[in-house]
């Protein structure tokens, strides 16, 4: 079971769309957690020179230009704060669906930077996504390796449990404003709810 002091990061992105290749980041939350408490909150949105962002992901997630451009910052700088974060092995790293799309925009942020991606992180992620469909599929986590684990529970199509935010939600009976979701830093908030839920009901 995980100590009852371990800390946890949090995160999530907005992005101009679903192309796990080129599809660009514009809000990266993430807040730091420990036990039933939120302990840190950061929510950056990034500049970039070109942003196109389509009318239905503007409907979904709420983007505003005249927020984006008071608030946004420069890539380094905003990459400067995640980095001490997500590469620190003290914290778990949590949120929904981080190995089906996240891992893949930090990498993608990581090349706008001249960097290599480094996913040397992703052993420490718990992925609710992954987690909640097992949970609900009465199929117990392993001893050991649990990011192939994750891999296998979130392609396994033959497992029809419905575990997106919004259905997770709803089945562990948390209180969450329907409007909000898509918000990167209220996501985060409510799938930290999400994984004390999963926390609990699978001894993790």
């Amino acid at each position: 079971m995980l100590p009852s002091n371990q800390k946890y990061l949090v995160f999530d992105t907005e992005t101009e769309g679903l192309n796990l290749f080129s599809s660009k980041t514009w809000q990266l939350s993430w807040i730091i957690c420990q036990g039933n408490k939120i302990i840190e909150t950061h929510d950056e949105f990034i500049a970039h020179k070109e942003l196109n962002i389509p009318k239905v992901v503007k409907k979904i997630t709420g983007f505003n230009w005249d927020t984006y451009n008071a608030k946004s910052k420069s890539l380094d700088e905003v990459w400067e704060k995640f980095e001490k974060y997500i590469f620190d092995p003290q914290y778990i790293v949590v949120g929904q669906n981080l190995l089906g799309f996240d891992v893949y925009m930090i990498a993608l942020l990581q090349r706008l930077l001249g960097q290599e991606p480094d996913y040397s992180y992703l052993p420490r992620i718990y992925d609710t996504r992954a987690f909640g469909k097992a949970y609900r599929e009465e199929i117990d986590k392993p001893k050991r390796d649990l990011l192939s684990w994750q891999y296998k529970i979130i392609n396994d199509r033959s497992l029809k449990a419905k575990v997106s935010q919004n259905q997770l939600l709803k089945f562990f009976d948390i209180e969450f404003d329907e409007s909000k979701l898509h918000n990167a830093l209220y996501d985060i908030k409510m799938c930290y709810q999400i994984f004390l839920k999963l926390k609990k009901h699978m001894d993790l």
